[in-house]
């Protein structure tokens, strides 16, 4: 489920858990998964990782030109990611947990949610229970393009609603 509501709190839970995702539910990021081997590559991204540190650049931006190098069609993307990207070992047993025990999980993510959630179906092996909420960003259609053509996605941010 996606959403910026609280529907997480219909339940009345005790506890909710906050988490990222890449690097944190899965165990490489997406992102730079997608860039290192469809975008630039691995060399021009850690350069701009280090610019953001470095105040040279803003992380939003940088973060705008990693996914902007990346041509593939959309649905290609997520192809590709389906066959490598790893869930955490024990990620599973815990979304199964939570569910059992009324804890809300939320994915506060600078990623992209239609990644986010086609990678947790993927790697979980079945559609998303009600009590996990993701939010991040969206992919939109760059120029009216179709986002599964070469070039036609990007990025759209979250807070630019």
């Amino acid at each position: 489920m996606s959403s910026t509501s609280l529907s997480y709190l219909k339940t009345n839970p005790q506890i909710i858990f906050f988490t990222d995702f890449d690097g944190t539910i899965t165990l490489e990021d997406s992102n730079d998964f997608m860039t290192d081997n469809l975008g630039y590559g691995y060399t021009k991204r850690r350069q701009g990782n280090i610019d953001v540190l470095e105040n040279k650049i803003s992380f939003r931006d940088s973060f705008r030109d990693m996914l902007d190098s990346i041509k593939t069609p959309f649905n290609e993307c997520l192809d590709q990611l389906r066959k490598n990207m790893r869930l955490d070992p024990y990620f599973a047993q815990f979304y199964y947990w939570a569910k059992d025990n009324n804890v809300p999980i939320v994915v506060l993510s600078s990623g992209m949610v239609p990644v986010i959630k086609t990678l947790l179906e993927t790697l979980l092996g079945h559609p998303l229970d009600d009590h996990l909420t993701i939010v991040a960003n969206e992919v939109e259609s760059r120029d009216g393009q179709d986002i599964n053509s070469p070039g036609g996605w990007q990025i759209k941010y979250h807070d630019d609603r």
